[in-house]
């Protein structure tokens, strides 16, 4: 067992070995980790990064592609080809709407007639929320055809920033639902519930959205699908 252990170890250090020497040959010496930390910003903002190395080698070495994870970053080099003793900077930006919490996108360079050739980075940022709504969706399902009835469903708006928010109007386009309230101030770190009134009075999908405005300046206004399926009478679940 121990001789088995052994044999472990040294091919382990073996690879790592082999692994700095591969590293230790490249011309390329990036000047920050693999993972780029952007740090905290709101939603909807941009948040912006660089990719920095030196070539330390005697000859010029040239960019062959830039390639990132996703259409939401955006990679603008100024030029492909570094001669030797340059430093490069290679900034890149990451779109954040949409995105809620930690969010990591990975950018991979590759080199030409470089050993290694590409390099993976991932850019991280934690995208913080001013209006946390949950859930992500109201969902009126199989909802029986009852005209004299109403279906009630729920959601939060929750504030997440250190100042009063003015929710200064909830709203939406469908006849089916009605919103309660319409306006309210919610303090600092404090949330509201929101009511949503379903009157089933007309079979189909119905499919809407609630609009919700405040006098936030990065997300002044958040919409939240509603999905309505009204099942013809004595097919549905009822309320």
């Amino acid at each position: 067992m121990k001789t088995f252990i052994g044999l472990i170890w040294l091919a382990a250090s073996a690879f790592i070995l082999i692994a700095q020497s591969e590293n230790a040959n490249t011309p390329i010496e990036f000047l920050h980790p693999k993972v780029i930390d952007l740090g905290k910003i709101s939603q909807g903002q941009v948040a912006e990064g660089k990719i920095e190395f030196v070539n330390k080698g005697s000859a010029p070495v040239e960019i062959e592609a830039i390639r990132p994870s996703c259409g939401c970053t955006a990679v603008t080099p100024s030029k492909m080809v570094y001669a030797p003793g340059e430093t490069a900077v290679i900034p890149f930006s990451l779109k954040t709407a949409g995105f809620n919490g930690v969010v990591r996108k990975t950018i991979k360079v590759t080199f030409k007639n470089i050993e290694p050739n590409s390099f993976t980075f991932t850019a991280q940022a934690n995208v913080i929320t001013e209006l946390n709504i949950t859930p992500n969706f109201v969902n009126f399902y199989q909802v029986a055809l009852q005209p004299d009835t109403t279906v009630t469903e729920y959601f939060e708006i929750e504030n997440t920033t250190e100042q009063a928010v003015e929710i200064t109007k909830i709203s939406t386009d469908s006849k089916f639902i009605k919103i309660s309230p319409e306006t309210v101030t919610i303090p600092p770190g404090k949330s509201h519930l929101v009511r949503v009134d379903l009157v089933p009075s007309e079979p189909g999908r119905h499919n809407t959205q609630v609009n919700i405005d405040s006098n936030l300046q990065t997300e002044g206004h958040k919409s939240l699908p509603v999905f309505i399926y009204i099942m013809p009478e004595k097919q549905g679940k009822g309320s």
